[in-house]
């Protein structure tokens, strides 16, 4: 283990070793306690679970171990987003405390106006409806709903909610209409959260591929490769078509002047340098992927994780998933008023056939039932919704990136407080255009992240990773 790579050890363990970050118990034990200042003891947790029962009615939003974690007592545990919502409802919250709940609490983004049903819920917040009324308006707002909508995959997050606030205190009746006129605009995610997503993934794939074509072109420095092309009046800048004719010449020749292991591997540097394929893969290899060394001495941190391409496919096809989840709601709600014999309504079984992409038909309303019951419970799982912690890696990687190139690659000219403004700067611009908390150092991904930045040297996710034995 190199020195700077010890020292970046070091300075993890202690992380984890002295400092406390700001969860979710110490969040709602202060945002309740009856002094402002209250010190975190058990007693204060306590008392401030209590005031949280009465404050809410004594209403099991999960069962009572559960909600005792939420307070850091017998243990740790985190709401969800719904329960977040039926907490603030329940207590009769202002949509100020519930959007420090959404974002210092469960640090997610805080009210998703192109959701409708955070638009109802937050509807109720503003005019003091209780969770179960709420839920009614969700229900008579999709029973009004068509499954003809085509949803509006745009960016008018502003707008929308301008809108909303206008119209926050309108009668049901109008707000509902107001909410109808506007439907195909309530897709479920948010388009500027997805396209910075994407942006950051297209630019890690063009750093992935322009280190490779570097790499490429280190090699072929070290072989025959320039004589080789003269020889058979090809140009040797054209790495993208000669790279491969010379590997696979090198290897159909019977005394090559290369190993097959190099040729091999400029073959492959080839894919990688000059695919037009925006590959998830690509993607992992880049950021995520660790040399998942297990060994003794790890430093686990809760909020440190690796990533999936099954994930990946997710978050980038929540428009996709957010659609079916439209459809499969409205088909729900129609199938629900039919007979278990009752003819199938033939959109659904269309719906059907698209979904599942097979020849079956559906015979009869029981069958759509049970097929909508399976396919919501799958969809469900794949509406993610694209996190801060899905997001950081990525801004991590970029702002290293770019603060080589502004240095030259001369790590020799490396300083750590620029390269970690480099970080914070684009964290915070991102972020804040995503409706997401800012870098703030009492969140433990945040603070881990910026320890990446050491004093001689800089260091990656994928390393970060491999020492927390991810």
């Amino acid at each position: 283990m190199s020195m700077h790579r010890k020292t970046f050890t070091l300075t993890l363990d202690a992380i984890k070793q002295e400092r406390h970050f700001n969860n979710f118990s110490d969040f709602i034990t202060q945002k309740l306690s009856l002094e402002a200042e209250a010190e975190l003891t058990e007693e204060t947790r306590k008392n401030a679970y209590q005031i949280f029962r009465t404050k809410t009615g004594g209403i099991d939003f999960a069962s009572p171990p559960t909600m005792r974690k939420w307070f850091g007592i017998g243990g740790e545990a985190m709401p969800d987003r719904e329960q977040i919502y039926m907490i603030c409802l329940s207590m009769g919250a202002s949509v100020s405390d519930l959007q420090e709940y959404l974002l210092n609490g469960i640090h997610e983004q805080a009210f998703e106006v192109n959701d409708y049903r955070e638009v109802i819920l937050v509807y109720g917040l503003e005019n003091h409806k209780g969770y179960e009324k709420c839920v009614e308006m969700i229900h008579d707002f999709e029973l009004k709903l068509s499954h003809t909508i085509h949803l509006q995959h745009t960016c008018g997050t502003q707008t929308l909610y301008g809108e909303f606030i206008g119209r926050r205190y309108l009668p049901w009746e109008k707000f509902c209409e107001w909410m109808l006129e506007n439907a195909a605009y309530f897709k479920g995610y948010s388009k500027t959260t997805l396209q910075y997503f994407q942006k950051y993934k297209k630019i890690i794939l063009q750093y992935a591929k322009k280190d490779a074509q570097e790499e490429l072109e280190r090699f072929l420095s070290e072989t025959d490769y320039s004589i080789w092309c003269r020889k058979r009046l090809l140009r040797p800048s054209d790495y993208s078509v000669n790279a491969r004719k010379y590997a696979r010449a090198q290897e159909k020749a019977q005394n090559g002047s290369i190993s097959r292991d190099l040729s091999k591997s400029i073959r492959e540097l080839c894919t990688l340098a000059y695919t037009e394929k925006e590959s998830n893969a690509r993607l992992l290899s880049e950021v995520f992927q660790s040399k998942k060394e297990l060994r003794e001495g790890t430093i686990n941190f809760r909020t440190v994780s690796n990533m999936t391409e099954k994930h990946i496919s997710d978050l980038l096809n929540v428009p996709v998933h957010k659609e079916h989840f439209f459809l499969l709601r409205q088909a729900e709600i129609e199938l629900c008023g039919l007979q278990e014999d009752a003819e199938c309504p033939e959109w659904i079984v269309q719906l059907h056939q698209d979904f599942e992409k097979n020849h079956m038909k559906l015979r009869s309303a029981g069958d759509a039932r049970k097929w909508v019951d399976k396919y919501r419970h799958e969809n469900k799982r794949r509406c993610l919704q694209i996190q801060r912690d899905d997001l950081l890696p990525l801004i991590l990687y970029v702002a290293q990136h770019r603060y080589l190139d502004s240095i030259n690659q001369d790590m020799s000219a490396y300083c750590r407080e620029d390269a970690l403004e480099v970080f914070q700067m684009l964290a915070d611009s991102t972020l804040a255009a995503c409706n997401m908390c800012r870098l703030n150092q009492k969140f433990e991904l945040d603070a881990v992240l910026c320890a990446c930045y050491q004093q001689e040297e800089m260091f990656s996710y994928a390393e970060l990773l491999e020492i927390s034995g991810c």
